[in-house]
C-alpha cells in the first residue's frame, strides 16, 4: 500500500494511466481472502467440526488488512481502495451467506442451494449482525460516495434476507394435527379418553407440530426483530410485513393454540412464555401506526393469555 501511495504522489499521471488503483484492489483482495479463510468464522461453523472458536471475528476492525488500510487512511486512495475491497470481498460474502439463488447460463436466475446462514440460529444471527453493524458503521461515517454504497448494501441485505426467510418458511413441514382428541401425559401423547397411546413416530410428529415448531418460529421472529431490524430499519418494510403476517399470525399463533389445547399446565406456561418472547421482540413496533394492524393478532393472543401488549 505504501508503495502505491508513493507512486501516486510522485507520478500521478503515470499512476492514473496505468490503472494502478485497479491493480492494487486486485492484489489486496488476494491477501484479504487469505485472512478471511484463516480468521473469519462468522457463523461459528468451525466449532461444529472441532475447530477453534477464536477464529470468529465480530467486527471488521479486527482484521489486519483493515487495520493496515486504516493506518494510511489519510488519502483518497486508501479510502477508495478500502471501500472497493469491502464491497467486493465482505459485502459479497455476506450476501452469499444469505442467498440461495445462483445465476444460470443465459442469465436466468435458478433456485439452487441455501446460504450457509441459518436464520433460526440465535448465535449465528448475533454474530452476523454485529459484524454487519460494524461494517456499515465504517461505511456510513466516510465521506461523499460511501453513504450511497452503505444504503445500497442495506437494501441488498434486506432483499436477500427476506428471500431466505420466506423460502425457509415455505419449506417447513407442517404436520396436520387435530388437537381436539389429544392430550399429553408425562412424556408421551395419548387420546383424551386414554384408550390409545401413540407410537414413537406419531409422538415425535405431535411434539414437532406443537412444541419444536413453536420454539423455532419464535426464535426466528426474535432474530428478525431484535437483531436484523435495527440494522436494516429503513429497508425492512417487506420483511416486517412477512414476519407479522406470515410467521406470527399464520404460523406461531395457531401452533401455540394447538400447544395450549393438548398440553398440561406446565406446557401451557410454555405457550405463554413464547408469546411473551415474541411480544418483547416486537415491543418497539407495536405502537407504531404503520404496524398496528399487522400486530393486531399478536395483541389479541397476548390478551387471551393475560399478557400486556404494552409492556
Amino acid at each position: 500500500c505504501a508503495l502505491f501511495l508513493e507512486w501516486q504522489r510522485l507520478y500521478p499521471e503515470d499512476y492514473k494511466s496505468s490503472f494502478a488503483q485497479m491493480s492494487l484492489v486486485k492484489m489486496a483482495s488476494v491477501l484479504v481472502r487469505l485472512e478471511l479463510c484463516q480468521r473469519w468464522d462468522l457463523l461459528g461453523l468451525s466449532r461444529s467440526i472441532g475447530g477453534e472458536s477464536q477464529l470468529r471475528m465480530n467486527e471488521i476492525s479486527e482484521f489486519r488488512w483493515f487495520q493496515c488500510f486504516k493506518s494510511n487512511n489519510g488519502t483518497s486512495l486508501t479510502k477508495d481502495v478500502l471501500l472497493q475491497i469491502i464491497e467486493k470481498e465482505i459485502v459479497a460474502r455476506l450476501l452469499r451467506s444469505l442467498s440461495f439463488y445462483n445465476e444460470a447460463e443465459g442469465g436466468e436466475s435458478t433456485e439452487h442451494l441455501y446460504g450457509v446462514y441459518n436464520p433460526f440460529s440465535a448465535d449465528q444471527t448475533k454474530h452476523m449482525c454485529a459484524f454487519l453493524k460494524s461494517m456499515l458503521g465504517y461505511m456510513s461515517t466516510e465521506e461523499t460516495g460511501t453513504r450511497n454504497s452503505c444504503e445500497k448494501t442495506i437494501e441488498s441485505v434486506s432483499v436477500a434476507l427476506l428471500s431466505l426467510v420466506r423460502k425457509c418458511i415455505e419449506r417447513m413441514t407442517i404436520p396436520v394435527l387435530n388437537p381436539s382428541n389429544i392430550k399429553r401425559e408425562t412424556n408421551t401423547f395419548v387420546t383424551k379418553d386414554g384408550a390409545i397411546e401413540f407410537d414413537s413416530e406419531t409422538n415425535d410428529a405431535i411434539a414437532y407440530a406443537s412444541v419444536v415448531q413453536a420454539k423455532e418460529l419464535c426464535t426466528l421472529v426474535t432474530n428478525m426483530l431484535q437483531f436484523w431490524y435495527p440494522i436494516i430499519r429503513d429497508k425492512a418494510g417487506d420483511l416486517l410485513k412477512f414476519v407479522f403476517t406470515d410467521i406470527i399470525s399464520h404460523r406461531i399463533i395457531p401452533v401455540i393454540q394447538t400447544l395450549q389445547t393438548i398440553s398440561n399446565e406446565c406446557n401451557c406456561d410454555l405457550g405463554k412464555t413464547l408469546i411473551s418472547d415474541v411480544l418483547d421482540a416486537a415491543s418497539g413496533l407495536l405502537n407504531e401506526e404503520e404496524w398496528m394492524l399487522q400486530a393486531a393478532p399478536l395483541r389479541v393472543a397476548a390478551q387471551t393469555m393475560g399478557l400486556s401488549s404494552g409492556k
